[in-house]
């Protein structure tokens, strides 16, 4: 045999062992010792075959509760599927990092602790999974709220079923909005452009939905409701007052889209769906920061910087921000006034009304 087939067998070959499974699913874990059983548990299918081909890593991200004892006992009862990964706290992005550095599955999709899997739909999802050839898998997803304990299928694209798409001929109101809990990406699509997500913040799983966008070529729905969104727990992450703490974190995401488009420009159905988070979490800093904040916590040079370099890198944006009202409130443009007169618009109650209205307390 010539030594250049020998050397592409032995790659080839090599490549297989590596990726051995189907798909690996990242688990970021962080004090989630009251939530993780029901997350591993909807994990553990009945057909052997199909756990043979799904990889389950825990990333336990220096948790100070019980949660790496717990994760720690999936992997020692099920050695072939789960494995724990125990790093010093690095945030929600250094999990994703590390984890997509380890997995093995030629699919890999993210799984937060709280939350868990459809077990019925999961094994549907799987089986198929083995049939589908894609750079980008969606499926439909539910919203469970903690407090009615009812749930709500929140994803449903207008997409047929096992269609491969090219992102070309797609358009938004076939796909939606969608979110991290719809998407699984061929995880050599995620190496091959060095994807990495920031460290030390919460909420980069908005990276992960947009930032790979640009080297998605073809995408795929399977109409499974696999994935359970938890809502109304305290503490985490979507609770108004932990979004209005940390609305810093929102700014570097947004930095993160914009930066990302400038450095990768795209047209079509992937400039649109990046284009409309960006605006999202764009009108989200400003009004977090100049009308949801207490006096107490707004920063205005962190105001004046964002402006700033919104002004410089999307001075689209920056006019269409000036344009932005406390409704139905207060018609007046906040944006404008503290552009202005630079100071927020001095009327607390409108601003604790308005807190009150849109998130239920003051």
């Amino acid at each position: 045999m010539p030594f250049y087939d020998i050397f592409k067998k032995g790659y080839y070959e090599s490549q297989i062992r590596h990726m051995q499974n189907l798909l690996t699913i990242l688990i970021p874990t962080y004090n989630m010792q009251e939530y993780l059983h029901r997350c591993l548990d909807s994990l553990i299918l009945n057909d052997e075959t199909l756990m043979k081909q799904l990889e389950v890593v825990v990333i336990n991200d220096g948790s100070k509760d019980n949660s790496s004892v717990i994760a720690h006992e999936y992997e020692v009862r099920f050695p072939k599927t789960f494995r724990v990964i125990d790093k010093e706290n690095g945030n929600y992005g250094s999990c994703i990092n590390r984890g997509l550095k380890e997995a093995k599955g030629k699919y890999i999709k993210v799984l937060d602790a709280d939350d868990w899997f459809l077990a019925s739909e999961f094994e549907k999802y799987l089986r198929k999974l083995n049939s589908i050839d894609a750079d980008m898998v969606l499926t439909s997803f539910s919203i469970v709220n903690s407090y009615s304990n009812s749930s709500t299928l929140a994803y449903h694209p207008n997409l047929k079923e096992e269609e491969l798409y090219g992102l070309t001929n797609l358009n938004l109101k076939q796909v939606g909005v969608y979110m991290m809990h719809a998407v699984t990406y061929r995880t050599e699509l995620l190496r091959s452009i060095a994807y990495k997500q920031t460290e030390g913040i919460s909420y980069t799983d908005t990276e992960w939905t947009y930032n790979p966008l640009y080297a998605v070529k073809t995408i795929v729905y399977l109409s499974f409701n696999v994935y359970q969104y938890l809502i109304g727990r305290e503490g985490q992450t979507m609770d108004p007052k932990v979004m209005m703490k940390s609305v810093n974190h929102h700014e570097v995401i947004a930095r993160s889209l914009i930066e990302n488009e400038k450095n990768h420009p795209t047209n079509g159905f992937i400039h649109l769906t990046i284009e409309r988070q960006i605006k999202y979490l764009v009108d989200l800093v400003y009004r977090t920061r100049l009308v949801l904040q207490d006096e107490v916590n707004f920063d205005n040079p962190a105001m004046l910087d964002f402006d700033t370099y919104i002004k410089s890198y999307r001075p689209d944006l920056y006019r269409s921000t000036r344009k932005l009202i406390i409704k139905p409130l207060f018609p007046l443009p906040y944006v404008w006034y503290w552009r202005t007169f630079g100071t927020r618009f001095p009327v607390d109650k409108i601003r604790l009304a308005y807190r009150t209205i849109r998130y239920g307390y003051c």
